[in-house]
C-alpha cells in the first residue's frame, strides 16, 4: 500500500495559484471526519503516486502528524491538456463497508493472432469492507479465440464472497472478433448506370 505525504492548506487558497506554484490542491472526506481535511502536495509526488495507483486505490495518507486510511476517489484534469488540478480522497472506516472501483487490467493482447482484442470495460464497480477492497482486476486474453467474449461473472472478482457487485455480472469486459477483410470483388465494386437511350429529333417522312 502507497503512502501518501501532504501538509494541511488553507481553504481560503485558490488552486490555480497553487497549480502556477507547482502544487496539487487536495481533500479528503468522510462521514465520520468532523469536517473535510484540505491539503495539497508537488504535483510531481501526485504523479508520482498515479503513477502505480488508480481511482479506487487503497493509501495511507500522512497529513502532518495525522494518519488516515483512504481510497483515491477522484483525479481532475484540465480538459484537453491533461493536466492535474485535484485529488479527492474518501477516508475509510474498519468494518464499514464503501462503494469502490477496481480497473480492469488486459494483458496478453499481443498472443492473440487469430482476431482483434476489444477491450469493452474499464472499471467495475463494488462495495467491500475496507480489509478487502481491490483496485485492479487483470484479464489474460492470450488464449482467447475468435467469437469468445467475457464477461464480469467469468472473472475472478465476481467469485469473491466478500465482494458485492454493483456492475451487472452480464456486461461485457473483452470479446474477440475477426478483423473485416475486404475482398478483391467488394473493393472494385462499381454501381453500373443505364444510360437512357438518345431520341431523335427527326421525324420520318
Amino acid at each position: 500500500m502507497f503512502t501518501l505525504k501532504l501538509e494541511k492548506r488553507e481553504k481560503n487558497s485558490k488552486g490555480r495559484q497553487l497549480r502556477n506554484q507547482g502544487i496539487v490542491p487536495a481533500v479528503l472526506y468522510g462521514k465520520h471526519l468532523k469536517e473535510s481535511v484540505s491539503m495539497q502536495l508537488p504535483v510531481h509526488e501526485a504523479q508520482k503516486f498515479l503513477q502505480s495507483n488508480f481511482i479506487g486505490s487503497k493509501v495511507e495518507l500522512e497529513i502532518e502528524k495525522d494518519k488516515h486510511l483512504a481510497i483515491l476517489k477522484e483525479a481532475t484534469y484540465t480538459p484537453g491538456a491533461y493536466k492535474l488540478e485535484h485529488l479527492s480522497f474518501q477516508a475509510l472506516v474498519a468494518g464499514e463497508k464503501i462503494k469502490s472501483v477496481a480497473k480492469v487490467m488486459v494483458t496478453g493482447k499481443e498472443k492473440v493472432r487469430e482476431g482483434v482484442v476489444m477491450h469493452m470495460l474499464d472499471d467495475i464497480a463494488y462495495s467491500a469492507l475496507p480489509a478487502d477492497l481491490v483496485d485492479r482486476v487483470e484479464v489474460d486474453v492470450s488464449k482467447m479465440k475468435p467469437g469468445e467474449v467475457l464477461t464480469v461473472e467469468d472473472l475472478e472478482i465476481s467469485k469473491d464472497k466478500k465482494i458485492e457487485l454493483i456492475t451487472p455480472p452480464d456486461s461485457v469486459v473483452v470479446t474477440v472478433t475477426l478483423p473485416k477483410k475486404f475482398t478483391e470483388e467488394e473493393e472494385s465494386t462499381e454501381t453500373s448506370v443505364t444510360e437512357p437511350a438518345l431520341v431523335s429529333d427527326d421525324k420520318e417522312e
